[in-house]
C-alpha cells in the first residue's frame, strides 16, 4: 500500500509526497489497514493534521478510515466514474466486443497491421496504432472507440482484404460508435482533469457532476440520440448511475467548501440554494471561531503587557496614550458580523475566469480576505481521487525490471521514496 501526502505551502503553492510504500503480510482487513495507516502517519507526525483521506471504494479501506481511524473521507472520483461507466457499458457491449475482436487481430497479425498502417500513409495521414482496452479501466475503453472510429475508412478497406473470419459493422453500428464516443467524451475529460495531483481538484467535483447531468440530459433531447435505442438506453443509465452513486455530492462538506471558496465558482456552483447557504453558514461559523480566537489572544497579550509594566520601575513614554487608546480599541461588530462581512465581500467580487489558477489568485488576496484565505491554505489542497498513489505503482514497475528483479523490497521502497521526492526538495 502506499500513503501521499498533500498540502499548500506558505505561498499556496501545492506540494505531494509520498509518505510510504509498503507490503502488507497480513491479510487486508479494515483493521489492519487502519494500523498500518496509523503507523505511518504517526512515523511523520501529522496526528491531528489530516483534513481528508481519499483512497478507492473498496470497503476494506473505506471501514479503514471511516470506521477505523474515524477521519473524514472521500472516495476516489476517478474510480467512482469508473464503476458508472461499467453500469452504464452493458448496453454497448455488444458494440465492444466487435471492436475488441477487430482491434485484438490487428494486434496479433503483423501483416494485418502492416496494410493498416500503409493504408493511412497511402491516404495522407499520419499512420497510427489500434488501441486495445484494459477491462479495468473504462477510460481505455473510450480510446480504443475513439482511435477505432477515428481510423473508420483505413480500417474498413483493410479488413475488405483480409482473409480473416473479422465481425461485420453496419453503416448503422459505426454511426453508434461515433455518437457513442461523442457521448462518453465529457466523461473522459472529468476523469483527466479530476485527476490532476499539482493543482486543487476537490472544489471540480460539484461541477463536474452537475455538468454531466446538465449533458446527459441535453443528449436526451437530440434527435440522433433518441432514434438510436443503444445510444439512449446508455446514456439514461448514465444519468441514473450519476444519481446513485453522486446525486448529494453538494451536501459534501469538504467538497461544499472547497468549491465555495474556489473564485472560479464559489456559490454559482450550486444548483441546490440551500446546500449553497448551509456551506456559507458553516464558513460564517469556521471565520468567526478564528475571530474569537485572535481577539482573546489580544486580550491576554494586553493583559500580560498591562502586569508586567505594573511590575517594573516607573517610566514615560510619548507612545503610552497611543498604546492606551489600541489596548482599549474594540472592532465594530461581533465576530460573526465581522465574519459574515468579509464572506459577503469575497462573494461580490467579480468569478475569475475558470482557466485561472485559484490558487495564484488567492495569494494575491491573502491580506484582503485574512480568515478566508487561512482556510483555503487548510482546505485547498484536498484532491479528489487517489490516482497519485496509483501512479506510485507505476513507478514501481519501472525501477523494479527484469534486470532489477533481484531487487529486496526494503531497496525497492527507498528508491521509489526517492524517485517520488527528488523533485519536491528541489
Amino acid at each position: 500500500m502506499s500513503v501521499t501526502a498533500h498540502y499548500l505551502d506558505e505561498e499556496f503553492k501545492m506540494n505531494s509526497l509520498l509518505l510510504d510504500v509498503s507490503i502488507l503480510f497480513v491479510p487486508h482487513t479494515s483493521a489492519n489497514l487502519a494500523s498500518e495507516t496509523l503507523k505511518i502517519v504517526e512515523n511523520w507526525n501529522l496526528q491531528g493534521k489530516i483534513l481528508v483521506t481519499v483512497t478507492d471504494n473498496a470497503s476494506n479501506i473505506v471501514g479503514a478510515i471511516k470506521n477505523g481511524l474515524k477521519w473524514q473521507h472521500l472516495g476516489c472520483f476517478a474510480h467512482t466514474i469508473n464503476l458508472i461507466l461499467k453500469d452504464a457499458q452493458v448496453e454497448f457491449s455488444c458494440l465492444v466486443e466487435k471492436v475488441k475482436s477487430i482491434v485484438c487481430h490487428f494486434k496479433r497479425s503483423t501483416a494485418a497491421n502492416s496494410r493498416l498502417m500503409e493504408c493511412q500513409v497511402t491516404s495522407g495521414k499520419d499512420a497510427k496504432k489500434l488501441i486495445q482496452d484494459v477491462p479495468t479501466r473504462w477510460n481505455s475503453t473510450f480510446y480504443m472507440l475513439e482511435r477505432f472510429v477515428e481510423l473508420e475508412s483505413c480500417i474498413r478497406t483493410t479488413v475488405a482484404l483480409l482473409d480473416a473470419d473479422l465481425p461485420h459493422l453496419t453503416a448503422g453500428e459505426w454511426k453508434t460508435l461515433q455518437l457513442l464516443c461523442k457521448a462518453l467524451k465529457p466523461f473522459e475529460d472529468a476523469t483527466t482533469m479530476a485527476s490532476g495531483e499539482n493543482y486543487a481538484t476537490a472544489s471540480l467535483i460539484i461541477i463536474i457532476v452537475n455538468g454531466l447531468n446538465d449533458v446527459c440530459s441535453k443528449m436526451l433531447n437530440s434527435t440522433d440520440i433518441l432514434q438510436d435505442n443503444i445510444l439512449k438506453n446508455t446514456i439514461e443509465k448514465l444519468q441514473q448511475s450519476l444519481l446513485n452513486r453522486l446525486g448529494d455530492v453538494e451536501n459534501n462538506n469538504i467538497l461544499a467548501k472547497a468549491t465555495f471558496l474556489d473564485p472560479r465558482f464559489k456559490d454559482l456552483a450550486f444548483k441546490n440554494k440551500i446546500a449553497a447557504e448551509n456551506v456559507k453558514r458553516q464558513l460564517t461559523n469556521l471565520v468567526a471561531n478564528m475571530l474569537h480566537s485572535t481577539g482573546d489572544e489580544l486580550l491576554i497579550n494586553n493583559q500580560a503587557t498591562g502586569s508586567e509594566s505594573d511590575t517594573q520601575e516607573l517610566k514615560f513614554s510619548f507612545w503610552d496614550s497611543f498604546d492606551q487608546r489600541v489596548s482599549n480599541h474594540k472592532p465594530k461588530g461581533t465576530a460573526s458580523s465581522r465574519a459574515l462581512l468579509e464572506i459577503n465581500r469575497y462573494l461580490e467580487e467579480g468569478i475569475i475566469s475558470r482557466k485561472s489558477d485559484p490558487l495564484l489568485w488567492w495569494r494575491s488576496q491573502k491580506y484582503n480576505y485574512p480568515h478566508l484565505s487561512s482556510l483555503v491554505q487548510e482546505m485547498g489542497c484536498a484532491l479528489a481521487t487517489s490516482v497519485p498513489c496509483e501512479r506510485v505503482f507505476s513507478k514501481a514497475g519501472n525501477i523494479l525490471t527484469e534486470r532489477r528483479s533481484r531487487l529486496n523490497s526494503n531497496k525497492v521502497k527507498k528508491l521509489l521514496f526517492l524517485n517520488c521526492n527528488w523533485k519536491s526538495t528541489k
